[in-house]
């Protein structure tokens, strides 16, 4: 029986990879911490939009780049809809587009950036105009046909259906883009193609025959009475198995629900229930709302009979789902269906969400079906696919494997069949395959194409020999050169569940022939329910091996070869596609993940939380240097250009502690414009951090950049240090779990790791006592879910092998396997889990060298093994707080993570409250002097620490959303005391200030204010609205005395949002960007008369909102979309003080 295992990589290297890699095993230092290698600077995302492109704003977009400190860009040719501002639009692949593309590897060559590129036009994923229809992504398609036994058949089986769509004749509809809203008008957009119908496939598989179960005779006799709420609903649409006919079933006004009603004449035991439904003509794909199925006797009294779970996820839209349920006698059936509450495609589109639901097919069957069978077969997704089994059926009710005929041979080309039927009623399955229909997003048509075929190696190798040829070619020389990497990002390419080769696939990966259980496939069950079941998650676990294998790694190994490196956020957040989340991310030379910026008090989603935990994973457990992250990408909720640095320093912290390395920020849009008229200018829509050339704080954006990369350059260096392999489980699709928490659950002060399977087969060992991967990590303790008490036979003799060489293992007693490969072995499976866990009902048990705990909490499993926590951290003494609207109110109040750096350790610290505070922590490190490594200002310095009960402890003084690394390189006393600061007040400056103004933005030349406050409560309009940098000016004197003994800091008190100080016509080089806002001014000032400037810069809000007031009368902003309306709020902003200078002893 043959085994899948990972193919080792190319030869070939990419030399900033290993560059990396070298930097893991070199001793860290401060002067790199305080000037970070290029490895460690922020990447960004550059779209090019609709051909908005010019080679003056390429080069002004690099340069940009460079003089902040970013080390790449990472391009995008797409289509959000953006308005054309050229008269001759750059279309993707055209002279003029390749002529651009290789200016702009040029400047990157020139410039000293990493250059790399989406792997297809737009966004997602592997697709183009070049990829046939036969190479495109294929779904299983069947037709069936009822037989009499007895007699000789010559006849047409039915053409199963050619739809392209994720399901039969469901379809997929194909929206372009629709325009910005709100934005500067453009010129008419270039008619580049007439718009044609996509071209459809089909292919036949296999044609089988099986007796038909008795029940199924029943099913067909039913004929139910069927009502709704709305009674202008064309019940037969909703009846006959007809795709083409839908049944519009609308809410009442005022209502959030609507109901269907089936009335038979007489009880009947109904146990399954299919809903299929269309999307609306403003939707691409259906999404199935929340509801419940009742039943009655009477009709009036109702009992619940199952909940109706809808599409929890936008990429995972797909339009039917099959319910099975134990068999409910019953008169009266009612299905209601509930109004969406989060309707994401609404938001996304700028549509009103819908009052009502479209529905192709409603039917209940007193026939068995598997449970979520669309989904277990990977034409869906549903997130907890192992808790809902399939019932149990009764013997006849099953259709018999070893009576499944193939009739293969027999059918003709033009779909006749010549059959002797045997005695009985037969039914005839003709299988074949048709195309998903999905297409590359969102690009420009010109670069618009099918989808290529995920599972198959050689559709995924001709796509990126087509693809990286065009690239190659356009770029010439500099094509792994200044071009290092291509990119996948998120996974919104759907689900595909079949390939040309989809049989000898599964039989060299399984061990056997699915042949048999491909009724399986159409919801039937073959065998037994459990029997439908594991042959179902064999074949969702084969899919998850063809992706990885054939698209990621074979993607990933293709470009080896040339020296180029693969990005990926693979497989995506929410669980998108049939995978395993760390395998695909594992199959690429930087997985990557990604966090969004949600609006002040706000959080981000679970999903992209848990996404970068995988990510982190990922880049340990495979022994990836880089683990990225797609960062501060926004919606419409949260305001565009409405976020400073400081606002934005808190959410990076996070992803630092969950095991990010490298930002990567979403988004650079080009700008094609170099004047100063098209500001803030273009973006990816309503999109991203529009983070270019164009904001306000672009020439101050180098302090932020650099922060972000000495945190990178430490987090990238040494080895991550985890006490938890956390096994997230088997099968697909597996991910790690945002709608739940995992049994038993972490405790805190403990670092985690999540594995999968591949790497628990082919990477454990154990050393000292602990697991160790090949990769380079070891772990204290493996945990299995409690929830995982079915393990293949493959993973259960690891983890037996694991434990009996000395490992400590977490996990429920096993009592089966989920495959029906395991089937013939379950002997072996009982024998083991007997000697691993003994008779015990929880506890532990010793086996070998090592233990196995069941039934306990991980605390109590760290005091039998002696382990105690890394990272402690008591109740902090609040100094100050600071009034700033943040996002994330509800984060934890601190957030870590902790490096095996070289010599030592390195510990990442952020407080996540809008608070000064000063924070008891205490480290699982002794012997050791504690340093503080500031990645704000570059400075490393000491600090006062203890040693208490074998641990150290440091009282750690913490800003608002301050954050440090508290390092331990080399040996020192138990304890030792740094003098404390001592500050004291000199100088409180007076509120009056002359305010400057640049020109042309609609302020006027100067203000004097009496009082410091926001300019947004000035009574000048121009000053209200204003949006860009102004410069305070003020005078002070100090005497001689005041000057000396010690260093003069100057405090600005509040900030919105970005500060530069002068002092005398110096220019002090720090550039104030988030609390405390203080500068060291003591080489500036002198005895006496003193000038003081301080140059405060806003964010681009208020100038946009002042633009769209109905008395405007000139507009001094340009935008793509209309992201503020006349009513919107204003920013608060300027210099609010108190202003004073202190001294420090």
């Amino acid at each position: 029986m043959k085994r899948w295992k990972p193919v080792a990589a190319g030869a070939a290297l990419v030399l900033a990879v290993v560059g990396v890699a070298s930097a893991q095993n070199a001793a860290i230092t401060p002067q790199e911490f305080r000037a970070p290698p290029e490895a460690a600077k922020p990447r960004v995302w550059w779209h090019w939009m609709s051909g908005n492109v010019t080679r003056e704003g390429i080069t002004a977009d690099l340069e940009w780049m460079h003089r902040v400190g970013i080390g790449g860009l990472q391009m995008f040719d797409g289509d959000m809809g953006v308005a054309q501002y050229l008269e001759k639009p750059v279309i993707w692949m055209t002279p003029e587009w390749k002529a651009d593309f290789r200016h702009a590897g040029a400047e990157a060559e020139r410039l000293h950036l990493e250059m790399s590129m989406a792997a297809s036009g737009g966004w997602s994923e592997t697709a183009g105009p070049w990829v046939k229809p036969e190479q495109a992504m294929k779904k299983v398609v069947w037709s069936e046909m009822v037989v009499k036994g007895g007699r000789h058949f010559h006849g047409a089986l039915p053409q199963p259906p050619r739809t392209n769509g994720p399901f039969q004749g469901l379809g997929l509809i194909d929206l372009p883009n629709p325009p910005m809203v709100g934005g500067a008008p453009g010129i008419a957009r270039a008619k580049l193609e007439e718009a044609k119908a996509d071209p459809t496939f089909y292919a036949d598989t296999v044609v089988l025959a099986y007796r038909q179960p008795r029940v199924e005779e029943e099913a067909v006799r039913l004929r139910p009475k069927i009502t709704a709420s709305d009674a202008t609903l064309d019940v037969r649409a909703i009846s006959d198995r007809n795709y083409d006919t839908v049944g519009r079933l609308k809410m009442a006004e005022g209502s959030d629900r609507a109901w269907v009603q089936w009335e038979f004449e007489r009880p009947v035991g109904v146990r399954s229930f299919v809903l299929q439904m269309t999307p609306p003509p403003t939707r691409q794909a259906a999404a199935l709302p929340n509801g419940k199925l009742e039943w009655s006797m009477d009709g009036r009294q109702w009992t619940k009979l199952l909940a109706l779970p809808g599409t929890p996820q936008y990429v995972a839209l797909m339009g039917s789902r099959t319910y099975s349920f134990a068999p409910v006698q019953a008169r009266f059936f009612r299905m209601i269906l509930e109004r969406q509450v989060f309707d994401l495609d609404a938001r996304m589109r700028g549509n009103v969400a819908p009052n009502f639901f479209d529905i192709v097919q409603a039917e209940l069957s007193v026939a068995p079906r598997i449970n979520f069978f669309e989904d277990k077969a990977s034409f869906g997704i549903y997130v907890d696919l192992p808790e809902s089994p399939t019932p149990v059926t009764k013997a006849g009710e099953a259709i018999v494997p070893s009576e499944v005929v193939n009739l293969t041979g027999k059918m003709r080309t033009d779909g006749t069949l010549d059959w002797d039927v045997p005695e009985g009623e037969w039914v005839v399955l003709r299988v074949g395959y048709s195309l998903t229909g999905k297409k590359n997003h969102p690009a420009t048509p010109a670069a618009t194409g099918f989808e290529v075929d995920k599972l198959s190696a050689e559709h995924v190798r001709e796509y990126m020999q087509t693809y990286t040829g065009m690239i190659s070619g356009a770029l010439g020389e500099n094509y792994g050169k200044s071009f290092r990497y291509f990119l996948m990002d998120s996974w919104e390419a759907g689900r595909q569940n079949w390939t040309e080769d989809m049989i000898p696939e599964f039989v060299r990966r399984r061990g056997y022939d699915p042949t048999a259980y491909l009724p399986v496939l159409t919801g039937k069950i073959v065998g037994s329910a459990a029997e439908s079941d594991a042959f179902l998650w064999d074949y969702r676990r084969t899919i998850g091996e063809m992706l990885a294998d054939n698209h990621y790694r074979l993607a990933k190994e293709f470009l080896a070869k040339q020296s180029i490196g693969l990005y990926g956020e693979a497989m995506g957040v929410a669980m998108p596609t049939t995978g395993d989340g760390l395998l695909n991310k594992g199959q690429v030379t930087v997985p990557m993940g990604e966090f969004w910026t949600p609006k002040p008090g706000g959080v981000d989603m679970a999903t992209r939380e848990t996404d970068v935990v995988e990510t982190a994973s990922a880049a340990h457990i495979y022994g990836r240097p880089i683990a990225a992250a797609e960062s501060f990408t926004s919606m419409p909720s949260t305001p565009g250009w409405g976020q400073s640095p400081f606002y934005l320093k808190g959410l990076a912290d996070q992803n630092f502690a969950r095991g990010i390395n490298q930002i990567v920020f979403h988004t650079s849009d080009h700008q094609a414009f170099v004047d100063d008229r098209h500001k803030p200018g273009m973006t990816l829509g309503y999109f991203g951090q529009h983070y270019s050339r164009n904001i306000t704080w672009a020439e101050q954006a180098l302090a932020w950049n650099t922060y972000l990369a000495r945190c990178s350059y430490l987090l990238q260096s040494g080895e991550p240090a985890a006490d938890i392999a956390y096994f997230y489980g088997e099968g697909a699709p597996v991910t790690v779990p945002w709608w739940k928490r995992f049994s038993p659950a972490l405790p805190k002060g403990y670092a985690v790791d999540y594995l999968n399977s591949d790497v628990l087969l082919h990477q454990a060992s154990v050393v000292d006592g602990k697991l160790a991967l090949k990769a380079g990590p070891r772990y204290r303790v493996l945990v299995i879910p409690d929830e995982e008490t079915k393990l293949t036979l493959a993973i259960l003799r690891q983890v037996a092998e694991l434990v009996k060489a000395g490992a400590v293992v977490v996990a429920p007693r096993t009592i089966g396997s989920p495959s029906l490969e395991d089937r013939p072995h379950m002997g072996e499976l009982r024998k083991i889990a007997n000697e691993l866990w003994g008779s015990g009902a929880h506890g532990s048990h010793a086996y070998g060298k090592g233990r196995v705990y069941w039934g306990s909490s991980l605390e109590e499993v760290f005091v039998a093994e002696h382990i105690s926590p890394d990272f402690l951290y008591g109740k902090p003494r609040v100094e100050r707080a600071y009034e700033y609207p943040l996002p994330n109110a509800q984060a934890e109040d601190v957030v870590w993570i902790h490096r095996k750096s070289m010599p030592g350790d390195a510990y990442f610290i952020s407080n996540q409250r809008a608070q000064s505070e000063v924070l008891p922590i205490s480290f699982r490190v002794t012997g050791k002097v504690a340093e503080l490594w500031h990645p704000d200002t570059g400075t490393v310095e000491p600090v006062s620490y203890k040693t208490e009960g074998g641990r150290t402890v440091v009282d750690l003084r913490l800003g608002p959303l301050g954050s440090v690394f508290v390092v331990f390189r080399e040996a020192g006393p138990a304890e030792k005391t740094v003098p404390e600061v001592k500050t004291e007040e000199l100088v409180r400056l007076p509120e009056n200030w002359k305010i400057s103004f640049p020109p042309k933005l609609g302020a006027p030349e100067q203000v004097e204010v009496k009082k410091l406050a926001s300019w947004t409560e000035n009574s000048d309009t121009g000053v209200r609205y204003f949006s860009g940098t102004a410069t305070y000016s003020q005078d002070v004197s100090l005497t001689e005395k005041q000057t000396q003994g010690g260093k003069i800091l100057l405090e600005l008190g509040r900030v919105r949002e970005i500060a530069e100080v002068t002092v005398n016509g110096r220019e002090i080089p720090e550039t104030l960007w988030k609390p405390p806002f203080t500068v060291d001014v003591t080489e500036a000032l002198r005895a006496g008369a003193n000038h003081i400037e301080v140059k405060v810069t806003n964010l681009w809000p208020n100038r946009i909102i002042g633009d769209q007031q109905p008395d405007a009368k000139e507009k001094y902003t340009f935008t793509v979309y209309g992201a503020y309306q006349a009513d919107s709020p204003l920013v608060e902003s300027g210099l609010l003080g108190p202003v004073r200078l202190v001294r420090v002893r």
